[in-house]
């Protein structure tokens, strides 16, 4: 900053008319740091004029961020598993003018809202937090990789209308505008709990009516299909992951065929709770996705019990 302050009072008296030829222009004690000598002709004094006032605008853009230095993210996949890992590239791209970032953090945070017209409030939390490099100088036109890994939390709260993840991205500039980018993530079930559920609509031809995900819990509702109408209303499918097993629970709503069967309704005595428990390799095929097949025996036997006539299930080789 001292030597561009320097050059610059060393320009001031450049900016008055000049004689033809050379000259030696010293500026006044009471204006410089030091005693300057400066040789130059009209066209060099113009050029270097503008080559200072250049510079100037230039780091006064850079503090607005303009021209400054900017940062993109990319992310390996935007649909991702409770659990699973995400890898992606931050990549520093530089400005017009030189600048020196503090750091490059890349972050995983989840939002959520609450409340609705004017009680809506937002929320968010920052679950992890990735310093990719400290202390860099970033040339003006030059481009970095730095490569991240992020993890998704077992219980993540699954994302819908109101939830989401998101990753972003920053640079830490001192005494500038901090570049950002952000990528959005929708963040599913397990595979395995979501082989469950698509075994019991897509094959047991259960009719899906709402689900929940914000918990480590999944619950799924269900309304009966027509094979099932007989004895059942509907019923209700928890499923969480515990180790190397799917557990679950599933919560049969009965068909009320008598009086005695509607007063105990009335006081919730015709639900049945069933236990699930499945290997968890049993529902993922070999690339990590579900695997809906794996399911249909163990819920088959299940749906028997109640001496129902289950529809015919995947091919064997499914």
């Amino acid at each position: 900053m001292v030597s561009f302050l320097r050059a610059l009072l060393a320009v001031r008296p450049m900016l008055y008319p000049l004689r033809r030829g050379r000259r030696s222009v010293r500026v006044p004690p009471d204006l410089a740091f030091e005693k300057v000598t400066l040789r130059c002709d009209r066209s060099g004094a113009s050029s270097l004029v503008r080559e200072v006032l250049m510079s100037l605008w230039g780091r006064l853009g850079a503090l607005l961020g303009i021209g400054a230095s900017r940062v993109e993210l990319t992310v390996s996949a935007a649909q991702v598993y409770r659990e699973s890992e995400i890898t992606g590239q931050l990549i520093l791209h530089g400005g017009r003018v030189p600048q020196k970032v503090r750091s490059l953090t890349v972050d995983l945070y989840e939002f959520w809202f609450t409340g609705h017209g004017r009680n809506r409030q937002y929320h968010q939390r920052r679950h992890q937090r990735e310093v990719l490099a400290e202390f860099i100088p970033v040339d003006p036109g030059t481009e970095r990789a730095y490569p991240f890994q992020l993890r998704i939390p077992m219980d993540a709260r699954c994302t819908r209308r109101r939830e989401g993840w998101e990753i972003r991205a920053e640079a830490h500039i001192p005494w500038s505008v901090d570049p950002r980018a952000s990528a959005p993530l929708q963040v599913l079930p397990h595979p395995e709990v979501l082989a469950v559920q698509r075994c019991a609509r897509d094959y047991l031809r259960l009719i899906p009516v709402d689900w929940d995900g914000r918990s480590a819990r999944v619950m799924y509702n269900f309304r009966a299909p027509q094979w099932l109408q007989h004895l059942l209303d509907g019923l209700r499918l928890i499923l969480w992951v515990d180790d190397e097993m799917l557990e679950g629970k599933l919560d049969l709503n009965k068909q009320e065929r008598d009086v005695s069967d509607v007063l105990k309704s009335l006081i919730g005595a015709d639900h049945e709770e069933v236990h699930i428990r499945i290997p968890r390799h049993e529902l993922i095929t070999k690339r990590g996705t579900p695997n809906p097949a794996g399911a249909y025996e163990h819920l088959k036997v299940l749906f028997e019990r109640l001496g129902a006539v289950v529809p015919t299930g995947p091919p064997k080789h499914a």
